[in-house]
This record gives structure tokens, C-alpha cells and sequence, in this order.
């Protein structure tokens, strides 16, 4: 009977290709993984902007068409102290304006009473554009004074077409 006599050598370990190979491709993935988390939070950022702008509109069109519908009065002129006003409705006793702040994004409603003054939040825009995401056009009348159709023209995102929200006044007789 014949005894082999263990080589000397252990077959556990790392042979120095394997090792090279590890570490060229550790090194690739150590170079693109940055980037690629990078290029996913652009995207997340930018999809974040657009929910928001497509949230404000949403938030803009519950509280618009009501307004619009029971109100008195229609102009753009200040009211409630409010610089920026976009558009302003007013009833006996009240006032709401809708308005934009260009340094915040800010899209507000202000509700002005002789008990106070509400202001809501209705959503934010991207503040780097230089034109106003929400403009006022009254039906086919060129004044706001007194239009049976008023429209909010929403540009939330500059990529995507403008949405028009157009509410009915009632008439004057009921």
C-alpha cells in the first residue's frame, strides 16, 4: 500500500488572475454605481416637481370652479393686500384672491372676511421659469369685468401643453 504525501501546496486561497479580475471589476462598478445614483435622483427630483405642479392643479381646479361659480364680481385688481394677485372674486362680505409668489412657487388662496383672513396653500411650481405658470383670460371679453367665463391657464410643466381650467359664472338674474 502506497501513502501520498500531501504537495505542500493548499488548495484554499486566491490565485493572483482571480485576485486581478476582483479587482478590475470592483473598480468598474465603483465608477459607474455614483453615477448612476446620481442620474436616478435627477429623475427622482424632476418627477417630484411635475406630481407637484400636477398636485397644485388638481388643488386649483376643487377651489376654482366654486368660486368662480357663486361669485359677485370678477377683476384683477388687489385685494386682502395681497401683491400678485392673478385673479379676484368678490361676494358681499368677502373676497378671494389667487395668487402667485414668483420667489417661492407659491400658488395661494387668500379668502378675505370681516372675520379674517384664510390663506391656502394650493400647491408649488418650479420658480425658475420667468413667466407665471397660472394666468387669467375672461371668455372671449378682454376685461374681467363681467365675463360669464373665466379661465385659468396652468403651465405646471414649460415640456408639456398648458391645462385650461374654465369655470361658468351664474347669471346675474337668479
Amino acid at each position: 500500500m502506497t501513502t501520498q504525501r500531501p504537495t505542500g501546496r493548499s488548495e484554499s486561497g486566491f490565485t493572483l488572475t482571480e485576485l486581478l479580475v476582483t479587482i478590475v471589476i470592483v473598480g468598474i462598478i465603483g465608477v459607474l454605481l455614483p453615477k448612476a445614483i446620481i442620474l436616478g435622483l435627477r429623475f427622482t427630483a424632476g418627477t417630484e416637481k411635475r406630481v407637484a405642479a400636477t398636485s397644485a392643479v388638481g388643488t386649483l381646479n376643487r377651489y376654482f370652479y366654486g368660486d368662480v361659480q357663486s361669485a359677485d364680481d370678477v377683476t384683477t385688481g388687489p385685494a386682502c393686500g395681497v401683491a400678485g394677485v392673478i385673479v379676484h372674486l368678490s361676494w358681499t362680505g368677502a373676497d378671494v384672491v389667487y395668487t402667485y409668489d414668483q420667489p417661492t412657487g407659491a400658488l395661494k388662496r387668500v379668502k378675505c372676511t370681516d372675520e379674517g383672513v384664510v390663506t391656502t396653500l394650493l400647491g408649488r411650481f418650479d420658480n425658475a421659469t420667468p413667466t407665471h405658470p397660472v394666468t387669467l383670460s375672461c371668455g372671449a371679453e378682454t376685461s374681467c369685468t363681467p365675463p360669464m367665463e373665466v379661465t385659468l391657464t396652468v403651465q405646471s410643466d414649460p415640456a408639456a401643453p398648458p391645462t385650461a381650467l374654465t369655470a361658468v359664472r351664474r347669471s346675474s338674474a337668479s
